[in-house]
């Protein structure tokens, strides 16, 4: 465990130009995964079974680029694992591989992305921490990973699969996602379906029994959208109207109690959401207007509204009004506005955060930089700051011979409260209160950052 904790409940690097360059991102345990839309991938967080996919087993604390190729589809971050599909339908895996996890036939685990069979039709794909599922681009279900303790693979056993499974023969597949017990899914017709455990009613089919295989689930025809956390689920519909069922301890079906059911019921009785998110202990959503709410627990601000008290009702979360998707991992939270800007906030014990610190957690939302640089750029361009902790001047050193164009100082609200411009070597922070700062430093067209100490 990482010792020192810093609580930090304003933690905003200012936005520079060219800030605003994501496409999606995936929370897990203790790590993030992210593309850019220009197709790079990223990651940061803990990697102890190599899930970032980097070639190593250390952690990071900034988003760092996943190998050098720039056609990723969509990624989905597992428990210590990562699935990816590229542009060409291929189907991609790395980290832990208990259990068959990653498909390839193998329990090895895999420090960098390594493809898992031939094909070049897979859609997308969901996975957990135990289980993946995926859809092919003719509607067809496959699955792989552990399923003898619950069958939430969906193939009428409690056997372990280690390379893709074909669920059924059904091919009108349209949307999964893969819970750490259960599974739900849509089909094209607009059907709901789940099955695996559904021992605290996360079905929301009325009873507590579970399933080995898809079973639908009413008979409504107008699901948009259903994810599965850890014994709940929560789903939308097409009429903008959001259903939850399942474990509710901490508030997590945002209906206003702490009691569970085994029934989908509406939450509220609002009809303008566009989109929903779920972690494994919460639930998020987001309005047509763009603004996003949270409830269930808040474990190191999870929920992103400024504390760490549990919300039994989908609560708002700070005044924007540009939130286009939102998900949890187990106890941090990603989310992208509609200006394609990267958010994360909640627990940071291993970077998963992506803001260049440990064990700095955020309880808002703060911005994630673009200006994240590849390995091979961080390898190449370096500084280091002395004397730090400092009380006058703080000299700045490069491990190259690279010309600072800008230095900007932030503090701990995201204040802008110094910046000098042009090719200096140091700077005089003697009138700066004593505290943490972030210093950003513009080189080489690329923005670096280091903390240090006023005392």
């Amino acid at each position: 465990m990482k010792k020192a904790i810093l609580y930090i409940f304003f933690f905003n690097f200012f936005c520079i130009s060219y800030s605003q360059c994501w496409k999606s991102a995936s929370a897990s345990i203790y790590n993030t995964l992210a593309i850019k839309n220009d197709g790079t991938l990223w990651a940061c967080g803990g990697n102890y079974y190599g899930q970032l996919g980097d070639g190593t087993t250390v952690d990071k604390n900034t988003l760092v680029q996943v190998g050098i190729t720039n056609d990723w589809k969509m990624v989905s971050a597992g428990g210590n694992y990562t699935m990816a599909v590229k542009n060409n339908g291929t189907l991609w895996a790395w980290g832990n591989n208990s259990g068959g996890l990653l498909g390839d036939g193998t329990t090895i685990d895999r420090l960098i992305p390594t493809q898992i069979g031939n094909a070049t039709d897979w859609k997308l794909v969901s996975v957990t921490y135990y289980a993946c599922l995926a859809i092919k681009n003719n509607g067809t279900l496959w699955a792989w990973g552990f399923n003898e303790n619950y069958g939430q693979l969906g193939d009428g056993t409690i056997i372990n699969r280690f390379v893709p499974t074909q669920i059924g023969t059904a091919t009108d597949w349209l949307k999964v996602s893969s819970g750490p017990t259960h599974t739900v899914a849509i089909k094209t017709n607009g059907t709901l379906w789940a099955w695996g455990n559904n021992t605290y009613g996360q079905f929301g089919n009325g009873n507590n029994i579970n399933s080995y295989v898809p079973i639908q689930i009413g008979t409504a025809t107008n699901w948009q959208e259903a994810l599965a956390g850890e014994y709940h689920t929560i789903a939308l519909k097409t009429n903008g109207t959001i259903f939850s069922t399942g474990v509710n301890s901490d508030g997590r079906l945002g209906g206003g109690s702490l009691n569970g059911r085994n029934n989908l019921t509406q939450i509220g009785s609002d009809s303008n959401w566009q989109s929903i998110g779920i972690g494994k202990y919460n639930s998020i959503a987001i309005k047509i207007n763009g603004t996003l709410y949270a409830c269930g627990m808040n474990y190191n601000g999870l929920l992103g509204d400024g504390t760490s008290i549990e919300r039994n009702v989908l609560t708002q979360i700070g005044t924007a009004f540009n939130w286009k998707f939102a998900q949890t991992g187990e106890y941090h939270t990603v989310a992208l506005k509609t200006d394609d800007s990267l958010s994360t906030w909640g627990n940071n014990s291993y970077g998963q955060l992506g803001i260049g610190t440990f064990d700095a957690y955020s309880f808002i939302p703060t911005n994630v930089s673009c200006t994240s640089l590849s390995i091979d750029e961080q390898e190449a361009i370096s500084f280091s700051l002395f004397p730090n902790p400092t009380n006058s001047v703080l000299n700045i050193t490069f491990s190259n011979s690279e010309a600072i164009q800008k230095i900007s100082v932030i503090d701990m609200t995201g204040k802008l409260v110094l910046q000098e411009l042009g090719d200096i070597t140091q700077i005089d922070v003697q009138n700066l209160a004593n505290g943490l700062y972030i210093i950003s430093i513009l080189t080489e067209g690329k923005v670096i950052n280091q903390k240090f100490i006023k005392e």
